[in-house]
């Protein structure tokens, strides 16, 4: 069964348990962690027994970062967490880095595109291989253009998981990053299958669902129509109100969506 989860960050409380009671309170079933770096959050989840959809990054470095230096503690990090995820039942969302695209002057990697794909790839393999001996899961999720140029959208996503062949490595649908590089959302979930292994949402203008112009009904229909039973994780860059009365509501729809997806199948 889909649990809705919501990006810690978003959630009122001074611990992770408070934030956790919140969040049950508006309608979510678990929290997407988020804090740089993640080890004390997910600590803290094991420990307080709070579930967990995600844990959003939370590492140093990038794994096609520049300095050979960034490369290797991301290369750390991402392996210790995947440790703590494999404790929760989680998986660790990865991108090859943030914030460095060819496609703006000045703030590409210094290596060629073809390079990096390579170097990607040397990281996640033996990073894959700690996610199945830990229980964990590597989600690979596609930034828009001015983010990177690497994985942009869910086919590229897509060809790194299978280059990978991994049962521990899946592939990560974000809306907002979508509806920027996707010709159509629905299809390319749909594209994806079994391949998708988490689903983020957020609207065209990063507020939460139903703040903006996204067309979300086809976008459950399209996860409907390829079984999906993953988590959802509601992950803005803001809300566009109190959350209190904001939270309750973005609950509410997508279960909505879920609920009338399911019944048009």
């Amino acid at each position: 069964m889909t649990r809705l989860g919501i990006q810690d960050h978003l959630v009122p409380g001074a611990t992770l348990s408070q934030k956790y009671e919140a969040a049950r309170r508006f309608g979510f079933d678990a929290l997407e962690l988020s804090e740089r770096p993640a080890f004390d959050e997910a600590r803290a989840a094991i420990r307080e027994r709070v579930p967990v959809t995600a844990i959003a990054g939370g590492y140093r470095g990038w794994l096609i970062d520049p300095d050979p230096g960034n490369v290797a503690a991301a290369r750390t990090d991402i392996a210790e967490l995947l440790g703590l995820a494999g404790e929760l039942g989680t998986g660790v969302i990865v991108v090859p880095i943030w914030g460095r695209t060819r496609n703006l002057p000045g703030i590409a990697t210094g290596r060629t595109r073809a390079e990096d794909e390579a170097l990607f790839l040397e990281g996640l393999r033996p990073l894959a291989e700690r996610a199945e001996r830990s229980g964990a899961r590597i989600l690979i999720e596609p930034l828009n253009r001015y983010q990177n140029d690497v994985c942009v959208t869910i086919a590229d996503a897509v060809r790194f998981r299978d280059a990978l062949d991994s049962p521990a490595v899946l592939v990560v649908g974000d809306t907002f990053h979508m509806n920027i590089e996707e010709a159509d959302m629905a299809a390319s979930l749909a594209e994806a299958g079994e391949r998708l292994g988490y689903v983020q949402m957020a609207d065209s203008q990063r507020f939460e669902p139903g703040a903006g112009h996204i067309d979300f009904t086809s976008i459950f229909s399209a996860l409907a129509g390829i079984g999906y039973a993953g988590d959802i994780g509601i992950e803005t860059a803001a809300l566009s109100g109190d959350p209190e009365t904001v939270l309750p509501r973005t609950a509410a729809l997508v279960r909505d969506l879920i609920r009338e997806s399911e019944l048009a199948v």
